[in-house]
């Protein structure tokens, strides 16, 4: 696959390819990140036409970026894709299908599986399920966090639940036990103890609804505290 930077006018949908249960929420929740982030993963386009391509993975995004252009023209000019053989369509929307159905653990659990036990290259497993490197290297960062187990753990059902982001693992794993709990209990918990905390807002959490904090907010939260919460390193 070659990364390529595309005219959203250059793009264009097949319904064959889109998803048929569209949530709201969740395409809500996916225009607020990539307002504020932006494109985290590259699309996946085939060309078909002279100077056309139609989007094999990543129409949801595509409609994100419409939204967006469609208040600020400025915005998202260009959008990377990954330019793909359109041969390969159902394979690739499988592969994506299935990486969008399972929880950041799951997905945390099954790439250190595919490694340790199977010695697959992480490299190789980031091409199998779709995704980039950098994010193959935060689902590294949450099984770090789930093998770390305690509050640590209870973090990565916070993710699972939507409450919190999972884009950014290592904002927790830099914190010692005692730095997470403070970092919980005083910005997130709002003084209540964190577990409590933690159990009630996994169990009420709507699945696909609007994560309640930014992934700035935890940077933000998990930095410039005393250095005694801090992991040497």
């Amino acid at each position: 696959m070659r990364l390529v930077q595309l005219p959203p006018e250059q793009l264009s949908v097949d319904a064959e390819l889109s998803r048929s249960n569209r949530s709201k929420q969740f395409e809500e929740r996916l225009q607020a990140s990539i307002e504020e982030i932006g494109l985290a993963e590259p699309l996946k386009v085939a060309p078909r036409r002279k100077n056309r391509y139609v989007v094999i993975d990543g129409v949801m995004r595509l409609r994100a970026i419409e939204s967006i252009r469609a208040t600020d023209p400025t915005r998202f000019r260009v959008v990377p894709a990954y330019v793909v053989d359109f041969s390969r369509r159902f394979e690739l929307r499988f592969q994506t299908d299935i990486y969008q159905d399972l929880l950041p653990s799951q997905l945390a659990a099954l790439v250190e599986h595919l490694h340790e036990s199977e010695q697959v290259k992480k490299a190789d497993i980031a091409r199998y399920i779709g995704v980039s490197p950098p994010t193959l290297r935060n689902y590294t960062g949450l099984w770090r966090l789930l093998r770390r187990g305690g509050l640590f753990k209870k973090v990565v059902s916070l993710m699972d639940a939507g409450v919190i982001p999972a884009s950014n693992p290592y904002a927790w794993l830099r914190l010692t036990a005692e730095g997470l709990r403070h970092v919980l209990e005083t910005r997130f918990a709002e003084g209540d103890r964190a577990e409590e905390w933690i159990d009630c807002r996994t169990t009420t959490a709507v699945p696909g609804g609007v994560p309640q904090f930014s992934i700035k907010f935890v940077e933000a939260s998990t930095s410039g505290l005393p250095s005694e919460f801090y992991r040497e390193g």
